[in-house]
This record gives structure tokens, sequence and C-alpha cells, in this order.
């Protein structure tokens, strides 16, 4: 059990509108919200019940009770791990505890640490693995990376200390930082690259990340311990980049031969036994506790970064992942000093965080929006296939509807920023936009024109007309939608479909359980989502709406639009053969974003904000919109990059 004390204050403190958000931990994520909502209700069924993976066989080798956590006021800093199930753990200080709290009643994958497997990266993937590059998509002119670090243009090496294209970009030779070695004491190698890459090609598609290294990977060798040779099935100038390079919640795992090369099938492989040390890693962190309550890792102290002068230890000697149930508990613990960072929260609780515990901050301090931009712009999207959402001038009718500063002003109350295209706010992909002429095309496609007059003579001009409740109607038929979304967007789905009804659409709105399975076999009219796509490189959000991604409704799609477009598929496949140094990658690039404005997959409502509380109660040196070395995702690919870099308030 934690150790707190009274929250009477705090309770009122806390405003959540209707039930306490389950916020997910990856922006990303698809999974599924807790229950239903609609407003107006959406006719049909109940949701279908959640769906659940099988737990891995073999059981976690050590359990114990929650720890308990030093609560606001405490003069002394006190253990962070109970005597009693936990008696082989050494007691660790709590202002050398890093504590992460994340959403949900237990730790749902606390039985594995397999990277390949599953789809949760809330506890602890992120520390166990390390990369061969490391990329900071938030770098300004003043700060590249953490500081004292080798950083150029936001990339950071890692395990590598160099890589280099042939000429035609269907070969890269990698070059591997001498010294560094496993958790164990085997040496880290280029064996181990070239291992991992033929594992993920051997046993696709069960493994993450495979299909693409078979898709892209000829043949993987090793010239000696410390160079890879990857020759490539086509020209990829964005390999190296694409999975070797950490950012966000991309690039693969590079795990040991020695430990991995007699497991049989990897998909079944847990990767977790204590008491054998594994997982076996590279990075500064060995797990020592397992169990739903808490997932528990200590420092090691002989890190190779720290043995050869590349990196210092961290100051934090422990790590714990607690789950809080739910945003409520977040709060509690965020205020209560029980957690050094939450999952972010939504503007009224981080609000409130700010306002009970001076100690807490956020990337952008006291001020809005209490967060860092994500790579993850929310629209609203389609299944293009779909009458009548297959027909452009339907979606611009729709687009014209919506008032996107509303969305901001009264779902975020302020705490937010429009969008009108699929990409993040990034410097770098705002220079892309400038040099295709962005502003130009905004004023030849009026995407942010929210006119009911362009809606109505849209709508008219397709046959419809208003029947007597308001609604757009054709054939004694309404036009009706209902727009698939999940607890994440609770803040502006019913606003959006206010907006709609108002403009004369029979709009209304659920949050099934399953609504990555509908969103995904286009069983929907409309859905809210995000993009996962470029963060410095246009080519990949694009990517996103090729119609190789498709699939026919019913059958599941790698990417929901279900948008074809042969010129705009050509053009994609050109530019992800061309460099992005080259000057031909703008006029592709303006050449497709004039074919997507113009016929408009999906709609863009909101860029996405992660509005994370920090707490400096215990640590220092967490990056900001003024430092931002690195963004404050503890559950992101890049997080040791802080974690590794915070020191000890006191």
């Amino acid at each position: 059990m934690l150790a707190r004390g009274p929250f009477s204050r705090r309770r009122f403190l806390v405003s959540v509108a209707g039930a306490s958000a389950v916020v997910l931990v990856a922006a990303c994520s698809q999974s599924a919200p807790a229950s239903p909502t609609a407003v107006p209700a959406a006719s049909g069924g109940a949701p279908a019940a959640p769906t659940s993976a099988a737990a891995p066989a073999r059981p976690a080798a050590t359990t114990a009770a929650a720890p308990p956590v030093q609560s606001a006021g405490q003069a002394n800093p006190a253990p962070t791990v109970a005597a009693a199930g936990a008696a082989s753990l050494k007691p660790v200080p709590r202002n050398r505890t890093l504590i992460l709290g994340i959403t949900g009643t237990s730790l749902t994958d606390y039985q594995t640490i397999n990277p390949f497997i599953g789809s949760s990266t809330s506890t602890g993937y992120e520390l166990a693995y390390e990369p061969l590059y490391y990329y900071n998509a938030y770098h300004t002119n003043a700060v590249c990376g953490p500081p004292g670090m080798q950083c150029s243009n936001g990339e950071v090496p890692w395990l590598a200390t160099g890589y280099e294209y042939n000429q035609d970009f269907t070969g890269v030779n990698i070059k591997l930082r001498e010294g560094v070695t496993w958790s164990d004491g085997q040496p880290f190698t280029a064996r181990d690259v070239v291992f991992t890459i033929n594992m993920l090609k051997d046993n696709a598609p069960k493994l993450s990340w495979s299909i693409d290294l078979k898709q892209w990977v000829k043949e993987a060798t090793a010239t000696n311990d410390h160079t890879v040779q990857i020759t490539l099935n086509n020209p990829n100038p964005r390999f190296f980049f694409s999975y070797f390079m950490f950012h966000q919640d991309i690039g693969f795992q590079i795990v040991p031969e020695h430990i991995w090369k007699d497991v049989g099938d990897p998909s079944k492989f847990t990767n977790l036994d204590i008491e054998k040390g594994w997982p076996v890693t590279t990075g500064p962190w060995k797990m020592v506790m397992s169990t739903p309550q808490q997932r528990v890792w200590d420092r090691r102290e002989d890190w190779w970064a720290a043995k050869t002068g590349f990196h210092p230890l961290p100051a934090v000697e422990r790590i714990i992942h607690i789950p809080g149930t739910d945003e409520t508990k977040m709060v509690e613990l965020a205020i209560a000093n029980e957690a050094d960072e939450t999952i972010d929260l939504r503007p009224n609780n981080i609000k409130a965080v700010l306002a009970a515990n001076p100690k807490v901050t956020t990337w952008t301090g006291n001020k809005p929006p209490y967060g860092y931009l994500d790579w993850w712009p929310v629209s609203l999207g389609f299944n293009d296939s779909k009458p009548p959402f297959n027909d452009k001038d339907i979606r611009w009718a729709i687009c014209h509807a919506i008032d996107r500063d509303q969305l901001v002003s009264v779902g975020y109350q302020g705490a937010g920023a429009p969008t009108l295209l699929p990409y993040p706010n990034f410097p770098a992909l705002l220079d892309w936009l400038d040099k295709i002429g962005i502003k130009e095309l905004l004023q030849k496609y009026p995407i942010g024109q929210f006119d009911l007059n362009q809606t109505a003579k849209i709508m008219q001009s397709k046959g419809y007309s208003k029947d007597q409740g308001g609604f757009w109607s054709k054939g004694g038929k309404r036009f009706s939608m209902v727009i698939i979304s999940s607890l994440l967007f609770q803040d502006i789905t019913p606003i959006l479909v206010e907006q709609l009804r108002k403009a004369g659409f029979d709009a209304s709105f659920k949050m099934p359980q399953n609504s990555g399975t509908l969103i995904a076999e286009g069983a929907e009219d409309a859905f809210i989502s995000g993009h996962g796509g470029s963060v410095r490189d246009p080519y990949f959000t694009l990517r996103l709406y090729q119609s190789r991604f498709s699939a026919p409704t019913g059958q599941p799609a790698t990417y929901p639009y279900r948008w074809h477009n042969d010129d705009f598929d050509k053009i994609v496949d050109e530019m992800g053969t061309t460099a992005d140094d080259d000057p031909k990658l703008v006029t592709l690039f303006r050449h497709a974003m004039e074919i997507w404005m113009d016929e408009l997959p999906d709609i863009g409502l909101v860029q996405w904000f992660h509005r994370i509380p920090t707490n400096t109660t215990y640590w220092k040196g967490w990056p900001d919109e003024n430092n931002p070395y690195i963004n404050t995702g503890y559950w992101h690919r890049t997080s040791p990059m802080f974690i590794n870099t915070i020191q000890p308030t006191q």
C-alpha cells in the first residue's frame, strides 16, 4: 500500500468532467477505453467486451508488496521498498529513487520483458535496451541533446559512433562503439546486431519490426566486431533513422545473441528471470522485482558507459513503476510527492496539481499548454472507401463545419493548439512546409475555413436538403455519422459532434472498448485518432495514406484511411527513395501535398500535447522548453536521456 495523508482538499481540486479518465500511456496506442460514452448516444448494440492477451507462461521470479513511498511532510527520506516480501532488495532512500506512475490497476506486462511481443512499453522496455543512436526531435540551435553528449542536428551517437550509406542508398555501414558490454559481462559486438536483424527477418510476421526488416534487408554481415554492413533490397536513405535511431516510439531493440540464440521460438520467450539476471541489457539498469503492483529497476555500478568514460553513472539509484488506477489517483500521487512523474494529465487536472504543489512543474512551467508537443496530431478520419465519405466534396463539407479554435478554447481551456495538417509543429517539419509554400497552398485549399455557408453549398450541390429537424437528408434518409472515439479525446469529441450537428449532420459518437479493432477493420463512418508519422522528414506522415496499407472493409488495415490515389502513391514512393538533402524532395513533397489537400482524406483537428507533471521535490534538471535536451515522456524510447541526466534536488 502507498502511504498517503488526507486528500479532502486535493480531491476538491481535482476537476474531471464525468468519470475519471484512464489516460493511455502512449499517445500512439490504439488501446481501448474502459467504457462507452456517447453524446448524443449512437444507435446500435452494446460495445464489445474487452479482449486480453494470454499471459506468458513463465512467472515472475520475485514478488513483493508495493513499496511505501514518502508522503509530503516527512522529514527524512524513507526506504522505498518494504522489507516484507522484498528482503533481498537493498534499501534505497526516497531521494535517490525515481517513481513513475502509470495508469491501470496493475502492471499487465509484469511477466515479460520481450520487446518484440505485445504492445506495452510502459514499464521499462526503454530502460533495458539502448539504441545505436538517439534522436531528439526537440533540439534547437542552442540545445541539441543532453549536456556533455556528442550531438548534431538532434542525432546522439550511443552504441554506434557513425553510419554511412553507399551512393545509391542500397547499403549502409555502421561503426559500433568499442568497450560496450552486456550486463552479464559479455561484449556487445556487430554479431548481436546481425543476429537480431536475422532473427526478426526469420520470424516475420510474428515479431514486432519483423515485416519491416524482411522487406528491406537483403543481407546483414559483421565484417568485424565493431562494423555492421547491411545490404538493402531497395534504396532507402531513411533506413538507419527508421530502425536504429530511437525517437518517440520508433526503433527496434538489439538483443544479445548469446542469450537469444537458444530460446527456440522468440515469440514465446519472456526474457525475464531475475535470478539469472534476465533481461540481459547494455543499459545501466537491472530488474530486481516485477509484480502486478510494481516493477523495480536498480542501478548497475558496472555500466559500460561509466567504465569507459562515455557517460557518468545516473544519479538515480532505483526506478519504480507503479499503477495509479486512474487520473484522479495520478493527481494525488503528484500532489503528495509520491510520484516524480505521472502519465500526462488533462488541462483541469494538471492545473490542479500545479496549484496544489509548488514543487511540480511542466514542460512550459505554469503556463499553457502545460506540456510539450507530441508527434501525434489528431484528426477526424473516415473510411474513405465507404459512401458517402468516399466523396472528397463531402469531406470538405464536413471540414468547413469544424471550428478548431473552439475545440481548443472550450475542450482544452486554451491549453492546446489547432492543426490543419497531419504534421506536428516541430521546427524541422515547419521548415519543410515553408519550402513548399504552405501558406499559398492553404489559400488555394482553405482547410481552415470554418464556414457553414460553404458546408450548405456543397451539401445542396450533392442533392441534400434539410429536413424538419434541421439535418441534411436525401431521398428521405438523413446524413448520419457515428464517430468512433476514445477517452483520450473526451475533451473535444462532444464539442466536435455538437459542431457537426449544428451544421446539419446527424452526428453522434461512441467509445467502445474495441475501438481500435473497429477502426482497423473500417467498421465505422468516422474516427478520431492521431498520426505517428514524421518528426523531421515529411515522408513518413504521407506514407500513412498510401493505398498499400489499406484493406477491404471488414479486414484489418495497417493504417485505417482506405483512401486510394495512384498518383499520390507513386509520388510518395519516389519520396521514399529520395534523400532529404536532394532538392527533388521539395518538388515531390509539394505535389503530394497538393493531392492530399485537394482530396482531404482526413481532417486535422488539434495538435497533441503531453501535459506531464515533473516533480522537483527530489529531482532537478528535467528537460523543458528552455532546455529541450529531450522530451519528458518516460515511456518513450528516448527517456533514458533524461533519466540518466536528472540530479538530486537535495
